[in-house]
């Protein structure tokens, strides 16, 4: 995982979404983009996190 991945985990965690941080973990663990449930209260900044963090998968594959 990247410092980034790790950085947003953090976050999820922080803002009390322990189940989402466990399905980010597992998607890039096995190198798979993330996509948080819809309804889930994510603030702006951890919402670009997880983009960004999806992002580098795409860059690393290429």
């Amino acid at each position: 995982m990247t410092p980034k991945q790790t950085h947003t985990l953090w976050h999820l965690r922080r803002q009390g979404l322990q189940f989402e941080a466990e399905r980010a973990e597992q998607a890039w663990s096995k190198g798979r983009e993330f996509l948080p449930e819809q309804h889930a209260p994510l603030k702006r900044e951890t919402r670009e996190l997880i983009d960004q963090c999806n992002w580098e998968l795409v860059a690393q594959v290429a």
